[in-house]
């Protein structure tokens, strides 16, 4: 089975009814044709929207609920300080990108986000955008 690690802007995506495209990626985690991870990164971005109410919190913990979710742990921490390092003054990387960059190349599975522009140019880190092409 293909599993995928999911970055914040596929739930936001789904969430504003921007692209079905999203959506669909959204529900074959929810029916088990995909296995979906999330970061605690990706989960600390969907509970902080400044404009999230008590039913879009139970929204959210609907969408969330299928997915694996992975901590930051000193090898995901390393190697997002490394890339940091690498890349902030070329591409302009920032912390919470290289930490979900991180976790992808630690767990060795694509990463699936519309911004594929803040990862693309990370050598070994596979990169889909679910509303490309």
């Amino acid at each position: 089975m293909t599993t995928l690690l999911f970055d914040t802007s596929v739930f936001i995506c789904h969430l504003r009814a921007e692209d079905d495209r999203c959506t669909d990626y959204l529900q074959q985690v929810a029916s088990g044709e995909l296995t979906g991870i999330v970061s605690v990164l990706t989960l600390t971005e969907l509970y902080a929207g400044e404009k999230l109410s008590q039913d879009g919190e139970r929204i959210v913990d609907s969408l969330v609920q299928p997915f694996q979710t992975v901590d930051v742990g000193s090898d995901i921490a390393v190697q997002a300080g490394r890339l940091v390092r690498r890349w902030r003054r070329s591409h302009g990387i920032g912390a919470i990108d290289a930490l979900i960059a991180a976790t992808a190349l630690v767990e060795e599975i694509p990463v699936i986000t519309l911004n594929a522009k803040h990862f693309s140019f990370i050598p070994g880190l596979v990169v889909l955008n679910p509303v490309a092409g």
